[in-house]
């Protein structure tokens, strides 16, 4: 591992357990070996919402301010598609006192019933399955010529 001289030196580090060893080429890592276990059943996979509730920044970019910024720019960016599709002539953004944001688009709302083809209701795709949404056939007749939201995140 290599790190900066002058990161070693600090508090941190030390409390990490980096420290200085012999030149300033030679650094070592002290940490105590942990003892759990690693196999085959140590590998496991995220499935459905818990992709973005567990990992945010693999989606949005961060899991900070960036990150949030980015999902209200991905829920903005619906409320656009819905007014270029014709479906809305108002998008109102507002930004309250506790820093909260809502957008309000009177566009045509999310389709919430049953979903033959899917086999569930479409609420319950759009709110808790990962790239669920109408616009992904875009080429083939579908709900929108363009679209700006493409993440199918739920809101």
């Amino acid at each position: 591992m290599r790190a900066f001289p002058h990161f070693l030196g600090s508090a941190p580090a030390r409390e990490a357990g980096l420290s200085h060893v012999g030149s300033r080429e030679e650094r070592r890592l002290n940490m105590a070996a942990k003892k759990a276990v690693y196999n085959d059943d140590s590998i496991s996979m995220l499935k459905g919402a818990d992709r973005v509730r567990l990992r945010p920044a693999v989606i949005f970019g961060s899991d900070g301010i960036e990150g949030c910024e980015h999902s209200i720019f991905e829920i903005l960016s619906n409320a656009i598609d819905e007014a270029r599709e014709g479906y809305g002539t108002e998008i109102t953004v507002t930004r309250y006192a506790d820093h909260s944001v809502e957008v309000e688009d009177h566009g045509r709302g999310i389709p919430v019933d049953f979903n033959n083809k899917e086999q569930r209701y479409n609420w319950e795709l759009v709110f808790c399955e990962m790239y669920a949404g109408g616009k992904y056939n875009n080429d083939k007749n579908g709900s929108y010529e363009y679209s700006l939201g493409l993440n199918g995140l739920g809101l």
